[in-house]
């Protein structure tokens, strides 16, 4: 069986490499496929777990259960849309 090369939506790089800047730990997980999140990041001693997706777009179903799957770990499972967003999310900004 074959598997299809992981789409990544354009404002991937930018959320990966702008947290990377920032001193966050980001390992790109957006080939893992399964509804996986796409960034799985560490700042200050917590992980968090980062789905990137671009404005006005909706989890996949496979996301959605992923996300279901983890939801007591609701404070560190984010959806962003932008670098801003991201940066909120594992608490460089607050």
């Amino acid at each position: 069986m074959t598997r299809r090369a992981a789409r990544t939506d354009r404002n991937h790089a930018e959320i990966r490499d702008g947290l990377r800047a920032c001193g966050v730990i980001v390992k790109d997980t957006s080939n893992v496929g399964g509804g996986f999140t796409d960034l799985v990041a560490a700042y200050r001693g917590r992980v968090h777990l980062i789905e990137v997706k671009m404005p006005g777009e909706k989890l996949t179903p496979a996301e959605e259960k992923f996300h279901g799957e983890f939801a007591d770990c609701a404070d560190c499972l984010h959806v962003v849309y932008s670098l801003e967003d991201a940066l909120y999310a594992v608490g460089v900004m607050e």
